[in-house]
């Protein structure tokens, strides 16, 4: 039977798994956060510093461009704008600021923007010097104010001239009308007194008189037009005089105190923080691809069976020899105390386990190689001593046997190997200073493991023992490994299983629940070894509080 996951299974991830995950793998948080800091820094102190000045232009309305001289033009920003960014006005600006080089190449760093709610262009000007870049960019605004106000004072300029020009052509007129007038009137008066009276002199004098008249009629005409370019005159003078600018420089830049973008410190902490957020996704990420059996359910799933004890991570100095027998340990660490105690908590479920289904022969194992148990079958062994059982260990694991070295105890006899292959005497050591303790070792490497495992007589060995011991522990080779395991459950009351919370995957204890219900052997429940236990503070309350009283008592019972 397979592990299937429920139907109505919720696979959305809580708050808790995001912060189970970030616990779990803090260290690629770290990693994660001190890399893209790092980074963020090298990138930050390489590069070369910039500085922006800006500067703005108040727009008027100009009469240029306009047909009528009375109406003045509202600025089209965009088109203004080009005009500001043109080659014309990067030379008036370059003349400006005594710019030796070519002058379209102050247009590379320039930008102009406006908004359109406003009559005003912003200019910046981008350079690694903060007084180069505030000199250009009022050396931009400047030029195109006074070229845009050279242009409104032009206009208004050129029609006065105009005006003036036709009043002074009609002064001219009117004095050679005036002498032409006066001409006529002369030889009118010339007539009357040198000529007799009759028809002739009568149609001379009449001719005259229409002369004068004509010349007076040309005379007022000409008045009238010079009266109407007067009043143009001092319009425009009085135009010129009071116009509104058509454009000023509302603020002038000054040179920047500091870069453009980032600083170096919160580029870094920007790094550090986007670091953080990638590392928590990733550790998120590892944590949802992590097929390890990390949890009871895990494990409960995966083999059909429920978890009887949970044991913690011996430090480095207890994990192999002689230390790995923590049970055998006084004081120490709070650490030590808790694996203690984890072990008296696996003896009561074992102790529980007999008196409610007379569990007294078990098979401890695992699915691979170098998960825990031979150092869970020895210190259970000797938790159960020291609980007042009899017991006996036996190293069944003749491939690759650890107990020996655990115990460091002296070998005499043929051992298991002895026993079962040669029908030698059993030899069953009792462990030094440990009472009620029983070893059977080993003995010399077999050809053939499997197959002694699970002959009649390795049966025979398992009903001698319980005759003699409350409870045997059998030490075998990982499922997953051999067949030994298997052939050995055959003939023990059950099989405790030792997962690895740090490397057991799931998918392996889908193998060994499939291959020990094929065996026909009995799961007793699963040994969760080093549990990835959550810490309250700085010390686990509970941890501490039993490292303080087995320093006080100075016993291990």
């Amino acid at each position: 039977m397979m592990y299937q996951p429920a139907a109505n299974a919720n696979d959305s991830a809580r708050l808790e798994d995001y912060i189970r995950a970030v616990r779990l793998h803090k260290l690629v948080v770290i990693g994660c956060a001190l890399a893209f800091a790092t980074v963020a820094f090298l990138i930050a102190s390489s590069r070369t510093d910039s500085y922006t000045a800006s500067s703005s232009v108040l727009l008027g309305p100009s009469p240029v461009g306009s047909l009528d001289a009375n109406r003045l033009v509202t600025p089209n920003l965009e088109k203004e704008r080009e005009i500001l960014l043109s080659n014309g006005t990067a030379i008036d600006a370059a003349s400006l600021i005594a710019f030796t080089g070519d002058p379209g190449s102050l247009l590379t760093e320039l930008r102009v923007a406006f908004r359109p709610d406003t009559d005003v262009l912003t200019v910046d000007y981008t350079s690694q010097n903060p007084e180069t870049a505030a000199e250009v960019a009022n050396g931009f605004s400047t030029a195109y104010s006074t070229q845009r106000e050279t242009e409104a004072v032009a206009f208004y300029s050129g029609a006065i001239e105009t005006s003036q020009t036709q009043l002074d052509a009609i002064d001219v007129e009117l004095a050679q009308l005036s002498l032409d007038l006066d001409a006529l009137l002369d030889m009118r008066r010339d007539i009357i007194r040198d000529e007799e009276p009759g028809p002739d002199r009568d149609n001379s004098i009449a001719n005259l008189d229409a002369s004068a008249t004509e010349v007076r009629a040309d005379i007022s005409s000409l008045r009238t037009s010079g009266r109407a370019f007067e009043n143009a005159l001092r319009s425009d003078q009085s135009k010129l005089a009071t116009r509104t600018p058509s454009a000023e420089v509302l603020r002038l830049a000054t040179p920047p105190s500091s870069p453009d973008g980032l600083g170096t410190n919160i580029f870094t902490i920007g790094g550090l923080l986007l670091g953080l957020i990638f590392g928590i996704v990733t550790a998120f990420l590892i944590d949802r691809l992590d097929t390890t059996a990390r949890d009871d359910d895990d494990v409960a799933l995966a083999l059909g069976t429920r978890v009887i004890g949970s044991l913690p991570m011996l430090g480095l100095s207890n994990r192999s020899g002689a230390s790995a027998l923590v049970m055998l340990t006084r004081g120490g660490n709070a650490r030590l105390a808790s694996s203690r105690e984890a072990f008296r908590r696996l003896r009561s479920s074992v102790q529980f386990l007999n008196s409610n289904s007379n569990v007294r022969t078990m098979v401890v194992t695992s699915a691979s190689p170098a998960e825990g148990k031979s150092v869970t079958s020895a210190n259970l062994a000797i938790s159960l001593a020291q609980g007042g059982s009899r017991v006996a260990l036996v190293s069944a694991d003749m491939r690759r046997p650890t107990q020996e070295e655990l115990f460091g105890v002296q070998l005499s006899g043929d051992g298991l190997s002895g026993y079962l292959g040669k029908g030698s005497e059993l030899d069953a050591i009792e462990v030094p200073d440990i009472p009620n303790l029983w070893l059977v070792h080993s003995g010399a490497p077999p050809s053939n493991p499997g197959e002694l495992l699970g002959s009649p007589r390795f049966e025979q060995l398992v009903q001698e023992l319980e005759s003699e011991v409350d409870f045997a522990i059998i030490d075998t080779p990982p499922i997953l490994s051999t067949a030994d395991a298997l052939a050995a459950a055959r003939f023990v009351d059950g099989v405790l299983i030792v997962v690895d919370t740090r490397r057991t995957e799931t998918t392996e204890l889908l193998q060994v629940r499939s291959d020990l219900e094929r065996s026909g052997a009995t799961v007793l429940g699963a040994v969760m070894n080093r549990r990835r236990f959550k810490r309250g503070g700085l010390f686990n309350r509970r941890k501490f509080a039993y490292y303080r009283n087995e320093k006080a008592n100075g016993s291990d019972a």
